[in-house]
């Protein structure tokens, strides 16, 4: 696992420079890496302006990146620039499993007010009509923009961090199982209509996607 310590990732760069970097460390047979990576099982996950990145950073890899997980995805009228700004519908490659919270509704809303013909991709459920890979959406019940940032917890006067990081921990691992390691019980929880993720529960709400299989 690779995380950044820049304060600027929605162009998804600093992403796509680590994965370039572990690529040739593992094809050096004088590396630590050497022979040591699996360079065809590359995922991305990212938080907030993360989010943006490692959906930015998925397209532009060129398939190199297999699959993303973003939480918390920005409305695209927060981006800073056309470098951090996201366009699903230009991803072609790859897999993405959006999870956002009920309680975020000014920068990662389930719904917008207005239609994307008028004011563009402003929610997690435009996020998702717009993918045309495989996909899965799902918002996390109470939680806040910061709440994945808990440790475990919220600590107190955290902002915008309502229950901890407690309910991103099952889901997104057994996604990152099925789509890097090919864990079959872990991809039967996304199978749209059967899997695990869409049965009725009170943590979880507009659970929705296209996995088959």
């Amino acid at each position: 696992m690779i995380a950044t310590q820049n304060q600027y990732t929605g162009s998804g760069i600093d992403i796509l420079a680590s994965l370039d970097r572990l690529i040739a460390e593992s094809a050096d047979p004088a590396s630590v890496f050497a022979g040591r990576l699996d360079t065809t099982a590359v995922g991305v996950v990212g938080h907030s302006q993360g989010a943006s990145g490692a959906l930015n950073a998925m397209r532009r890899s060129g398939g190199a990146i297999r699959t993303a997980i973003t939480v918390e995805l920005p409305r695209t009228g927060l981006c800073s620039d056309a470098l951090s700004c996201t366009d699903p519908a230009a991803i072609e490659t790859g897999s993405v499993f959006l999870i956002n919270g009920s309680a975020d509704t000014l920068i990662s809303p389930s719904e917008q007010p207005l239609p994307v013909e008028v004011v563009g991709v402003q929610s997690h459920r435009a996020y998702y009509d717009a993918l045309t890979v495989p996909k899965v959406w799902a918002t996390l019940e109470g939680a806040d923009h910061n709440d994945v940032q808990g440790t475990p917890a919220c600590a107190d006067g955290q902002l915008a961090c309502g229950t901890g990081v407690y309910g991103f921990l099952g889901y997104p691992t057994a996604w990152l199982a099925a789509r890097l390691r090919g864990d079959a019980k872990a991809a039967a929880a996304f199978v749209t209509g059967s899997g695990a993720l869409y049965a009725p529960s009170p943590h979880w709400r507009n659970q929705m996607g296209t996995i088959t299989g």
